[in-house]
């Protein structure tokens, strides 16, 4: 079977690691892969700014782990204002090289992740090539984006009743879609997988990045993995750090990810024990991850929303207990008291309450650990994944026939 997969986010473009793990399993399974991941072109001194430089190195064509990846450039200016725009744009600028590739490719199926931009640019190309459409809805693009005002909520809604197939990463992702738009066919809820060989704990790495990071062995190691926003929930992660540092000051925390410049004044203008207490590693690739959730005793995200995101299943896997917000798909992943807590989004007082109790309870620590290792192994494998993706696929050009 081949598939043209069409994604905003794939290595090199900007994260979507998940979607690369995804697609590996996929060719392992017998498929055949292309990739087509447009990346956002700026001119002038747009491009210095922010997160925005890192498009400018990224080449027109790589191969990756056996699958061929395509990068064609089209004009995108920042901010949430432009995201419907950008659908159309991007269209524009991937259409040249659909058309080859299409040509040459002939796809059984085009797969998008994600609603918008990729989801409708995967749309007009059905329509254009008489091609079945499977998406892969992912947690902003409907929580978010269909927000952002009327012709974002407009190409959201087409996009959930055009589809061939509809995919969420969780059933609390696919009841939100449902409220948005009635679907063409059942949503079918295919969680994430994990890959369950690189995140695992790894003794050796918890002393050598301890001891890099100025961390005692005895201190207790908080990591957070993500977009350092407002949106994840970073100020009540800080604010709660502070209120539990307050009565216990060997805690440490290690933030990993881009901070946005709204968080960074806040990291900027804390006081200097806080500073020596947070330690900000920036992004990093996503091989380096297992080793710092190796170093670490306990997981937190506090997100605002959520589809759900991988980096809770990586700390699961690598014997983390979690704490995070009730929100998108987490309890779906996250047993209640048993692999980790739950907290409403937007309470640092109950985060830090919830913070403290665990930092305080080493035997909890690693009962949840063991826990959260086990549900990792027996609900979230990309092999899993693949396979009934498979399924999807040859459902969608039975519909479309």
């Amino acid at each position: 079977m081949k598939v043209l997969v069409l994604t905003s986010m794939y290595p090199r473009a900007m994260g979507g690691m998940f979607v690369h793990e995804q697609a590996k399993y996929l060719v392992d399974a017998g498929c055949e892969l292309k990739v087509i991941a447009p990346v956002a072109y700026c001119p002038g001194i747009i491009t210095k700014l922010g997160g925005w430089s890192a498009y400018a190195n990224i080449p027109g064509h790589d191969t990756i782990d056996r699958i061929p990846v395509y990068y064609p450039r089209y004009f995108r200016l920042p901010g949430k204002w432009f995201h419907p725009l950008s659908c159309y744009a991007e269209y524009s600028g991937l259409l040249h090289l659909a058309d080859s590739a299409i040509r040459a490719f002939k796809p059984d199926v085009i797969h998008a992740h994600m609603a918008t931009p990729p989801g409708f640019v995967g749309l007009l190309l059905k329509k254009r090539y008489g091609l079945p459409l499977v998406c892969s809805i992912r947690g902003d693009d409907i929580n978010v984006y269909p927000r952002y005002g009327r012709l974002s909520m407009h190409l959201t809604k087409r996009v959930i009743t055009g589809a061939d197939r509809l995919v969420s990463v969780s059933a609390a992702l696919k009841e939100a879609a449902g409220l948005i738009a009635k679907p063409k066919n059942e949503i079918s809820v295919v969680y994430n997988g994990c890959d369950h060989d690189t995140f695992k704990s790894c003794g050796d790495k918890r002393t050598y990045l301890r001891k890099a990071l100025n961390i005692p062995e005895t201190a207790k190691l908080l990591v957070f993995v993500g977009d350092v926003s407002k949106e994840k929930g970073v100020c009540e992660l800080i604010e709660a750090f502070r209120k539990v540092r307050n009565k216990k000051k060997d805690l440490h925390l290690v933030v990993i990810g881009t901070p946005h410049d709204a968080v960074s004044k806040i990291f900027a203008r804390m006081e200097n024990g806080m500073k020596r207490s947070v330690h900000m590693t920036g992004g990093l690739p996503h091989w380096q991850i297992p080793q710092y959730l190796s170093a670490a005793d306990i997981f937190v995200l506090p997100s605002h929303h959520e589809g759900l995101p991988n980096a809770v299943l990586e700390a699961m896997a690598c014997g983390l207990p979690v704490i995070a917000t009730a929100v998108g798909g987490i309890p779906e992943a996250v047993e209640e008291g048993k692999s980790g807590f739950l907290v409403n989004k937007q309470n640092a007082k109950s985060l830090a309450v919830l913070i403290e109790y665990l930092v305080r309870n080493d035997r909890l620590i690693k009962q949840m650990g063991i826990r959260g290792r086990e549900i990792v192994e027996t609900k979230f494998s990309w092999k899993c994944n693949a396979g009934i993706m498979i399924e999807i696929y040859k459902e969608a050009i039975k519909l479309a026939a």
